[in-house]
């Protein structure tokens, strides 16, 4: 029997590692991806991707393995902490052996330990509920196509903005992308020199938008012609339009679908009045470990854009890391978490409280009182490119 080692990936590892996830994830691929194009942020050796996994290996042979990436955030000006779960792999020689659970477990533990807020997971509710993980947040997914945009110029015509692809030699204009982005309420931080993985990620291209030599703006497409932008930011709202229509001319595209957060309230108005149409989804799924830095977080993001009624509501959590007793209050548009004491208005176990707090429907707040009733669910989004 050989040896089992649970723990993070060794260093020395690293290229056995990444060649077992590309087999797992990879094998039968039609565009023949592999780790390290599709998320270079994640997989380059300068990124650390052993020290980022926990695996299970039998002798010298890896086995099972979870990706745990740490990421930062700022919502409405507070700090969060995260940790991004990927390429959860068991080789299929070792299905059915709990190597899975073992891992999932070492990177809870990690979680708790760390003292992250929080944890985003792309993957199959029923699978990772189990683990503490529930489908939440707010986005609204905008549809526009060249038969918007002619009813809405009144003829299909250019945009008269010229697209070029940004590389890693393009300094400044990263430094420009990075204010465009660090301009929004919730934001992900990135570093100037890991910006070009980061908008390589899941196979997108970027480019900048210039008019003449005057950059417009920033968009990425995706590298197989699917019509998702996964990002677009425009310097003046008033070329949003032409924007996208650059994009739809640089990747010849007809149309183009747009995701954006209910707290981009400018980006949102304008999709609004322009899209043909529009829907409501849940962006990704998280676990909670600090309840009290999320709600606080993420409501006072929401009484940013909108005004909520006043007044406090205790909650009662079962939370994965123990128990939180909280005293949610909004006076105005300050929003304060704090310990709470005496009698609970609500309580909730550990996945509950989740969906309760940001999910698109939970049967628990129906019984809100009249002033909370407004504050939920809450402004979460997470954007694609950040995602692991």
């Amino acid at each position: 029997m050989n040896n089992i080692y649970k723990g993070r990936c060794p260093e020395k590892y690293t290229k056995e590692l990444i060649e077992m996830l590309d087999t797992v994830f990879f094998t039968d691929d039609p565009n023949n991806q592999k780790f390290i194009t599709l998320l270079p942020k994640l997989y380059k050796d300068k990124y650390s991707p052993a020290y980022n996994n926990v695996v299970v290996m039998e002798g010298e042979e890896i086995k099972g393995a979870v990706g745990c990436y740490p990421l930062n955030a700022v919502a409405a000006g507070r700090k969060l902490k995260i940790l991004g779960i990927g390429n959860v792999a068991v080789t299929t020689d070792c299905r059915g052996k709990g190597y899975m659970k073992d891992t999932m477990q070492m990177a809870l533990n990690i979680m708790s330990e760390e003292k992250f807020d929080y944890s985003l997971l792309g993957g199959q509710r029923q699978r990772y509920g189990f683990f503490g993980y529930e489908p939440i947040g707010l986005e609204y997914r905008f549809l526009i196509d060249n038969g918007n945009i002619r009813r809405i110029l009144g003829k299909l015509e250019k945009s008269g903005f010229t697209a070029r692809e940004i590389t890693e030699k393009d300094a400044d204009i990263i430094k420009k992308i990075k204010v465009l982005h660090e301009e929004l309420p919730f934001f992900v931080e990135r570093k100037e020199e890991d910006y070009i993985d980061i908008l390589h990620s899941w196979n997108n291209i970027p480019y900048a938008a210039f008019e003449g030599d005057e950059f417009k703006g920033y968009f990425t497409l995706e590298k197989h012609g699917g019509k998702y932008l996964h990002e677009i930011r425009a310097v003046d709202i008033n070329d949003m339009l032409k924007l996208i229509m650059c994009a739809m001319e640089t990747g010849n595209l007809e149309g183009v679908a747009i995701n954006l957060p209910a707290f981009d309230t400018e980006y949102c108005d304008f999709m609004a009045k322009n899209c043909g149409g529009y829907s409501i989804g849940t962006p990704e799924m998280i676990n909670i470990f600090n309840f009290r830095n999320f709600i606080d977080a993420f409501l006072a993001l929401k009484a940013q854009r909108m005004n909520l009624a006043s007044g406090t509501l205790k909650i009662l959590i079962h939370g994965m890391n123990g128990d939180e007793f909280l005293a949610v209050t909004v006076d105005g548009n300050n929003v304060t978490v704090a310990q709470a004491d005496g009698n609970a208005d609500i309580e909730l176990d550990h996945n509950q409280a989740i969906v309760f707090i940001s999910g698109l429907y939970s049967k628990e707040r129906l019984g809100l009182p009249d002033f909370a009733q407004g504050w939920f669910p809450l402004d979460f989004f997470s954007y694609s490119l950040d995602n692991v």
